[in-house]
């Protein structure tokens, strides 16, 4: 089974890279797990659309190859970041990648609020017209991230361990 894991931050310090190291430790044996990398992701341009650039034919490959998405983002401004909207405009264009496709949303931020506001546009630009994502029915939000996750992806809290490990197991129960 080949899940893609789309981290919407392309800092290297992100709190929610942690998270995706997470799953690697937690769920790198159990299956193929992919990161996607989101540094090359161009603003996207209708103009290039039916001649995309490199990065956008890889990230459509990732995509088609993926039996489900685990997708981990922060929140800026009460929304997603930039990139993330770049990259999920490029798969609502010409072949549409993620039509169907299994997504389990995730986040964390430093706040008490984590990633709900985030979260909610995310959900919405998932399941719009043009993206026509299938959003599985569970999604984590992990406040105070800074404090429960280490640079290698150790999870330092219980109980949101816990609350990763069953929302992990149930989508890729859900995918067979």
């Amino acid at each position: 089974m080949n899940i893609l894991i789309v981290t919407g931050s392309i800092s290297q310090q992100s709190n929610n890279k942690k998270i995706a190291r997470w799953f690697d430790k937690n769920y790198g044996d159990k299956v193929t797990l992919t990161h996607l990398p989101l540094a090359d992701v161009p603003m996207y341009n209708m103009d290039i659309e039916n001649d995309p650039p490199q990065a956008i034919t890889e990230m459509r490959r990732y995509f088609n190859e993926a039996d489900g998405v685990v997708m981990i983002t922060p929140e800026y401004n009460y929304s997603i970041p930039g990139v993330l909207k770049d990259l999920l405009d490029w798969t609502s264009r010409v072949e549409l990648v993620l039509k169907g496709k299994p997504v389990f949303m995730l986040g964390g931020s430093t706040g008490r609020f984590a990633t709900i506001r985030a979260q909610i546009i995310l959900k919405q630009v998932l399941e719009s017209a043009g993206v026509m994502a299938r959003v599985f029915d569970r999604s984590i939000q992990i406040d105070t991230v800074h404090q429960k996750f280490n640079d290698e992806g150790d999870c330092l809290d219980e109980q949101t361990e816990k609350y990763l490990k069953r929302g992990m197991d149930e989508f890729i129960a859900s995918l067979s």
